[in-house]
Parts: C-alpha cells; sequence; structure tokens
C-alpha cells in the first residue's frame, strides 16, 4: 500500500462513520488502527475506546435492576458518556477478534439498533471496530457470520512512506468524516435502483454465506450487506470520492468477488433521469432497450415517484410503465407497476393505459375486475418510441 492507498482507507472508513455502519478494521498489531480513529478528537468528535475483551456481555446488553416493582437494564457508564455528548461521537469497539462469543452476541444490538440495555443511542453516535486477524490476535476468535454480517470489513496497513514522513514532522493523516449532504437522498436512490436490478440478473448474490469458517468471519452478501454497500456508496458519490475508495466500501461489505461484478455490471448502465423520466412519461425512453435496462430504468421511477408523493407523480410513473411496454415489452415493466399499485396515494387518477397490465394485474388481486389488455400476455411490446433515447 502507498499513500494514495492509505488515504483512501482513510476516506472510506470517515465514509462509513459518517453513514454510521459499522466498519470492522483488519490489521496486524500496531499498525496505528486505534490512534487513527482517535485522530476524530481533533475534528471535535467524542471517541469512546473500549477493550472489548475487558467487559461483560451485561456491559452491552444492560445490567438488570428493579426499578419501581420491574426490571429494567441500566446502561452502562461508557453508553451514557455518548448519549450525553452534544456532538458527534465514536463507539471504538478495539480488539474485537479477542472478545469471546458470548461478547460478541452481546455487541450484536447496539451495532445495529444502536440500543445498550434500555438506553437509546442519539443519531450523532456511529461504530467502529478494529481487530487482528485471530493467528496473530492474543487469544484471537473467529467473527460468527452474523456478527461479520454486521461489519464493513477494512484491511488495514500504514505503509512506510506515511509512516516515515509523519514520525518526522509528526503531522499524521486523520479521517474526514462528512455531514449528510442535501443531495444525499438522490444518490441513495440512484444507488439502490443500481443494486436491485443487479440482484434481479444475479439473484444468487443476494446471499452467499461461505462455507468455510474464516470467511464467514468476513464480507459476503446479504440482503443487509447490500443495503450497506447502497449507502454507502450514495455518501461516497455524494462527496465525490474516488472510484478505489468505492471499490474498497462496496467489497468491504459484499466481498471481492461480489463487488467486482456488482461494479462491473453498474458501470456498463446509462440510465437515464428518474425525474426527467416522470416529466417526460411517453417519451422513446426504452426503445430498443434491453429488458435488464428497462427494469432498472423503471425502479428508478418508481423511487423519483415515491420520493415526490404526489398523485401527479404517481400517475406519471404508471404512464412510464405503460410506455415501457409498449415500446419494450409488459414482463419487465410488471414488478414496477406492481409496486405502484402497492403505493397508490389517495386522489391519484388510474390511467387508462394500465389497461395494458390488466390480467397480469387482475391475478395479483391489483386491479380488481379488470379484463385481460392487449400486452398482458407478456410476450413485449413493438418498439414504437418517437425521439433517441438520452
Amino acid at each position: 500500500m502507498n499513500r494514495t492507498g492509505y488515504e483512501n482507507l482513510l476516506q472510506a472508513v470517515g465514509i462509513c462513520v459518517s453513514a454510521r455502519i459499522p466498519a470492522l478494521l483488519w490489521g496486524d498489531p500496531g499498525q496505528g488502527k486505534t490512534a487513527a480513529i482517535e485522530s476524530a478528537r481533533t475534528a471535535g468528535w467524542h471517541v469512546e475506546t473500549l477493550i472489548i475483551s475487558h467487559y461483560e456481555p451485561s456491559d452491552f446488553a444492560g445490567l438488570p435492576v428493579l426499578v419501581d416493582g420491574r426490571v429494567d437494564l441500566a446502561p452502562p457508564a461508557w453508553a451514557v458518556r455518548l448519549r450525553d455528548h452534544a456532538g458527534p461521537a465514536i463507539a471504538f469497539f478495539d480488539e474485537f477478534s479477542t472478545a469471546s462469543p458470548a461478547l460478541q452476541a452481546a455487541a450484536l444490538r447496539p451495532l445495529t439498533h444502536y440500543e445498550v440495555g434500555a438506553l437509546q443511542l442519539p443519531p450523532t453516535v456511529s461504530f467502529l471496530a478494529a481487530a487482528n486477524p485471530a493467528d496473530v490476535a492474543a487469544a484471537g476468535w473467529e467473527l460468527a457470520a452474523p456478527t461479520a454480517s454486521r461489519f464493513v470489513h477494512l484491511d488495514w496497513e500504514l505503509p512506510l512512506e506515511v509512516y516515515s514522513e509523519a514520525l518526522v514532522t509528526g503531522a499524521w493523516p486523520t479521517m474526514p468524516v462528512y455531514a449528510l449532504p442535501d443531495d444525499f437522498d438522490r444518490h441513495l436512490l440512484a444507488q439502490r435502483v443500481l443494486v436491485s436490478g443487479f440482484l434481479r440478473a444475479r439473484s444468487s448474490q443476494l446471499s452467499s454465506v461461505p462455507k468455510a469458517a474464516v470467511d464467514r468471519g468476513r464480507a459476503f452478501p446479504t440482503p443487509r450487506t447490500w443495503d450497506y454497500a447502497a449507502r454507502l456508496v450514495a455518501l461516497a458519490r455524494a462527496v465525490e470520492a474516488s472510484d478505489a475508495v468505492v471499490r474498497l466500501l462496496v467489497a468491504g461489505c459484499v466481498g471481492g468477488a461480489a463487488a467486482h461484478e456488482f461494479l462491473a455490471w453498474a458501470a456498463a448502465q446509462d440510465l437515464p433521469d428518474s425525474r426527467a423520466l416522470l416529466e417526460d412519461p411517453t417519451g422513446a425512453w426504452f426503445t430498443g432497450a434491453r429488458a435488464d435496462h428497462v427494469y432498472v430504468t423503471l425502479q428508478g421511477v418508481v423511487g423519483a415517484a415515491t420520493q415526490a408523493g404526489t398523485p401527479q407523480a404517481w400517475s406519471a410513473a404508471v404512464v412510464a410503465c405503460c410506455t415501457a411496454a409498449d415500446q419494450a415489452g409488459v414482463d419487465p415493466a410488471v414488478p414496477a407497476v406492481r409496486a405502484l399499485l402497492r403505493t397508490r396515494p389517495a386522489g391519484a387518477a388510474l390511467p387508462p393505459e394500465v389497461k395494458v397490465f390488466a390480467s397480469v394485474l387482475a391475478l395479483a388481486g391489483l386491479l380488481p375486475g379488470a379484463g385481460p389488455g392487449p400486452g398482458a400476455t407478456g410476450s413485449g411490446g413493438t418498439g414504437t418510441g418517437r425521439a433517441a433515447r438520452r
């Protein structure tokens, strides 16, 4: 690893912190993992460092106490300090691989629900952890799959180039942190559409737990880790992080092989803007398009209409589905129109063009009393769009 790779790694960690998604740094002892995380204090963050093996499971699940005749789970002091800190804060679980399986299990709820005993941590708190590989850790344990799937796994290394310079100057690189930008929701929708489209094409990648125990302790695809990937890439794109940082984040969520396949697939997509499509839902957006491309485009339309939340946007989205059925075939448009009918806002008019889906929707119980439409056999449309696609 060189200096650029180290800075990319620091930015990837900072994006995880900013998105409140737990990250686990894997590296040999003495590589500066703890110092790098605690460097966030220079930016005004409160960092609560816990050597997790020094604690008991009740320090994460809460201590049972009797309050007014009932048992409550009192939070430990470290969780109270995180709650009471006025600004952003990090709960840093150091030496995580030295925690027994019972301790690791007790830490699951704080990691995903941000609850410690009866205390709900505020949205200003993020979780990070660091671990040595089991073969070099002091009494190390492999992570169980449920624990591993709650982390973004990042391999840590301190390059000589960075160490030698900072040792002399005292200026160690610090971890960048970000506030969620105003356009984060737009980026998040775009990434969720891409993940949805990819998994539609490669359904076996939705969940793939490794067979080897050592691999189950690292990143692998699950619905949770795909959601992590979409959220992290959305923030990375919003802050204009490099493709190398995006690759680190996706691989840290779903593993290297799945990440490579997803990023290659996503790079080959050239999707139209969903909001522009809602403004002109009868345009020639789908003429000559492949079925998988139509599916992904319409998922973006569904997301944009849902975010808009107006009857007008919903009706435009249904018209766009009908246009896609006409131009590229009914089948790839059916999931989108089904999703729209399940989320129809009050007062939204059902466009007459929807009769093209009549038989499919009637079978699903979404269009009671409708008769079969002309294109409802799923045989595809004629591709009669009028203008060049964007």
